[in-house]
């Protein structure tokens, strides 16, 4: 049975955010228009919502992962991660889908060391819409 929900809210912690923002950096390398708009978006939402004002440097054209500048080090996921301290962030079903499908490729690629974190927000994200073959419609 298909949820018909034009929104949905799911509590992430300050850690499981960072993960998020990192994983839709990745995404946004490859997308274009409307797209890469969603999902800067959605990352400046989520820095905004949990205070993070490093993860992005002077020029917005930065990449994730970019070792020269340590944007997105290993310091950046552990620094402050406060996973005492959660917030209820709400996606729309397109955000939401762009989420999804970021996590789902961030949580494949070897070099990322927060695989399961990334399982878990997406199993989140996806319950919060009824399940995958619901939000993907």
């Amino acid at each position: 049975m298909a949820d018909d929900r034009d929104t949905a809210t799911i509590d992430l912690s300050r850690g499981e955010s960072r993960v998020v923002i990192a994983a839709l950096a990745d995404e946004e390398m490859t997308a274009s228009g409307d797209r890469a708009r969603r999902l800067r978006d959605v990352q400046d939402h989520l820095a905004a919502e949990f205070d993070f004002d490093e993860y992005r440097g002077s020029e917005r054209g930065e990449m994730a992962g970019d070792e020269d500048e340590g944007w997105f080090g290993r310091e950046w996921f552990d620094s402050g991660s406060g996973e005492g301290s959660e917030e209820t962030v709400e996606f729309s079903r397109r955000e939401a889908a762009d989420v999804a499908a970021a996590l789902a490729d961030y949580e494949v690629d070897p070099e990322h060391g927060n695989a399961g974190v990334a399982d878990e927000v997406r199993e989140r994200i996806l319950d919060a819409f009824g399940g995958e073959d619901d939000l993907l419609l």
